[in-house]
């Protein structure tokens, strides 16, 4: 697969709620990590643990994917998240994410987040 079809492929997973699916997308050691170097998880537990409230709580978010571009398993990609719950408001967040993919797995993600309002969104889901 290529890496964009196994991102499209998780997204749609997190979209439909499908926990253990969309953490099978993901390699067993994948970290998420902010732009300023802060892991917000690594490994299959801190993931799942991370991803619960995404699952759970945001059942109304629908994420669109904006401009990308992609080198072999190096993808750069706008992501919008409508109607994510933030402080119990529903907001639109935008980031920018950077994936990598091996063997059919993402393996490392990296968030950008363009501003305040964005990384406090951010850090309202840990």
């Amino acid at each position: 697969m290529k890496a964009t079809e196994v991102l499209e492929k998780a997204i749609a997973l997190l979209e439909h709620r499908d926990l253990d699916g969309f953490l099978a997308m993901l390699s067993a050691d994948c970290v998420i990590m902010k732009d300023d170097g802060e892991v917000l998880a690594k490994g299959t537990a801190q993931l799942r643990e991370f991803y619960l409230p995404v699952f759970g709580e945001q059942a109304a978010m629908k994420i669109e994917l904006g401009d990308q571009f992609s080198t072999g398993s190096v993808i750069a990609v706008r992501e919008i998240n409508h109607d994510m719950k933030v402080d119990g408001v529903l907001k639109a967040v935008d980031t920018v994410w950077i994936y990598k993919v091996i063997n059919d797995k993402i393996e490392y993600m990296h968030v950008f987040s363009p501003d305040a309002e964005t990384n406090d969104a951010l850090n309202s889901m840990n």
